[in-house]
C-alpha cells in the first residue's frame, strides 16, 4: 500500500466518524468481487465484442433498446444468461461489513446495479434507491399498457442455446406482448420507471430532513465508472444527470473508492481499491 493510499484512507476515516450521515452512491463496480463483470474496466464487457449467434455485438449494443426492439432473440438470450448469473452468486463479504459499520448511522444507497444485492445482504429496503431498476422485474415493450397495468414479477426467462439466442421471448402477461427487463438500458427512454418513485422520493425526504437539522453529511461513492450512464459524483453533482444533489451547507466531503482511477477532484477522497478491499480498509 502506498504512502498516498494510507493518507487518503486515514483521511476518509476521520470524515466517516465525523459524519452524521452517509451518502452511498454505488456502481458496477460495487458486485465485481462477487464475480459480476463490470461494463468498463479490466474485467469489463463494455468494450468487449460478444459472439451471439453468428453475429459479433458490443456490450452496449445488446443493452441498448434498439437492440430489444430489432433483434429480441439475441437480447433476451444474453440477458437471460446475464441474470442467471447474477442470481447464482452471493453479495460479498464487503456488502457484510459496510452494513455493519453503517448501519447505526443515517444512511441512504443510491445505486445503478439491478442485482438487489443490499436487499440480499440485510440494507433496510425502505433506504434503498434503484436508479436504474431491478432485474427481478419486467415490463412491456408497449408503454401504455406499463401505465396501465405496471410491471410483472420477472418469472420463467426464455432458455438459450449454446450461442446464446433466445429459444423463446417472454409475453406480458396483460397483453401478450414482448416484455423485457425493467431496468434502464442504454438510450432508453421507454424504461418504465414508476415503480421506484417511492424510492425516490424517499431520497428526497432524507435529504430534506439531512438539510433541515444541518446534518453533516459524507458521500461515498464505491464503483463508479465514467460512462454517461453512471451515478458518479463530481463536484456534488451527478454525471448521468439522472437526479440532483441538492446543495448542502455541510457537506463535508466525498470518498470515492474506485481502482485504477487517476481522474483528479479536489473535494474528494480517492481510495485505490476494489469494493471489497477498499471498504475492509476504510472500517477496519
Amino acid at each position: 500500500m502506498t504512502k498516498l493510499i494510507k493518507e487518503n484512507i486515514n483521511s476518509a476515516k476521520k470524515l466517516i466518524k465525523d459524519a452524521d450521515a452517509i451518502l452511498l452512491v454505488t456502481g458496477a463496480g460495487m458486485s465485481v468481487d462477487s464475480g459480476i463483470p463490470t461494463y468498463r474496466g479490466s474485467n469489463g464487457i463494455w468494450e468487449k465484442e460478444i459472439q451471439i449467434g453468428k453475429e459479433t455485438v458490443a456490450y452496449d449494443e445488446i443493452s441498448s433498446l434498439k437492440m430489444w426492439k430489432e433483434h429480441p432473440e439475441l437480447a433476451w438470450g444474453f440477458k437471460a444468461h446475464f441474470y442467471k448469473l447474477m442470481n447464482s452468486l452471493e453479495p460479498h463479504q464487503g456488502y457484510y461489513e459496510l452494513l455493519k459499520h453503517i448501519k447505526d448511522k443515517e444512511y441512504f444507497i443510491t445505486t445503478s446495479n439491478i442485482d438487489g444485492y443490499f436487499k440480499r445482504s440485510g440494507f433496510d429496503t425502505n433506504r434503498i434507491y434503484e436508479v436504474h431498476g431491478s432485474v427481478n422485474y419486467l415490463q412491456c415493450m408497449n408503454k401504455k399498457c406499463n401505465e396501465m397495468n405496471g410491471v410483472s414479477v420477472a418469472e420463467n426467462l426464455p432458455d438459450y442455446d449454446d450461442m446464446f439466442i433466445a429459444k423463446w421471448l417472454p409475453q406480458c402477461k396483460y397483453c401478450k406482448n414482448m416484455s423485457r427487463p425493467n431496468v434502464s438500458m442504454f438510450g432508453d427512454y421507454e424504461f418504465y420507471g414508476k415503480p421506484y418513485e417511492h424510492q425516490r422520493k424517499r431520497l428526497n425526504d432524507w435529504f430534506a430532513n439531512i438539510k433541515k437539522y444541518n446534518k453533516k453529511l459524507v458521500i461515498l461513492e464505491i464503483g463508479c465508472g465514467i460512462n454517461p450512464h453512471s451515478l458518479r459524483m463530481s463536484n456534488g453533482k451527478m454525471m448521468s444527470g439522472e437526479w440532483k444533489m441538492p446543495v448542502f451547507d455541510n457537506n463535508i466531503g466525498t470518498i470515492r473508492i474506485n481502482p485504477g482511477d487517476e481522474q483528479d477532484d479536489i473535494n474528494t477522497i480517492h481510495i485505490n481499491k476494489g469494493a471489497k478491499d477498499g471498504i475492509r480498509s476504510l472500517f477496519n
